[in-house]
This record gives structure tokens, C-alpha cells and sequence, in this order.
């Protein structure tokens, strides 16, 4: 999937912000958090979202 290679890359580097915040809560982690992991999250599950959208519509199933 070549075409997803900035939505798997946010989502890993969200992951593993995430995984240092549960790991050691502390104040600077938790504004990583806040303020990095959730909008990358959001990044990825919107670039999917309009990936997919794209392909149904080049399908012409949608």
C-alpha cells in the first residue's frame, strides 16, 4: 500500500507517543500527547478515509 505511506506513518509515530505517555505519565509526555499523537491520529484516520473514498469513487461504486 504505497499510496498510505503518510497515514501508516502518523499512526505509528501516534502510536508510540502514545505507548511513552502510558508508559511514564508525566506532564511533558501527557502534552505530547494532547498535542501531537491525537491530531495524527486524526490525520490518519482522515487520509484513509479520503484514500478510500477516492477508490470507491474511481470504482464507480459509490
Amino acid at each position: 500500500m504505497k499510496t498510505l505511506r503518510l497515514q501508516s506513518l502518523a499512526a505509528a509515530l501516534a502510536f508510540a507517543i502514545t505507548g511513552l505517555y502510558a508508559i511514564d505519565p508525566g506532564p511533558y509526555q501527557m502534552a505530547a500527547f494532547v498535542f501531537f499523537a491525537q491530531p495524527l491520529f486524526v490525520i490518519a484516520g482522515v487520509g484513509y478515509a479520503w484514500r478510500v473514498w477516492k477508490d470507491l469513487k474511481t470504482r464507480e461504486v459509490l
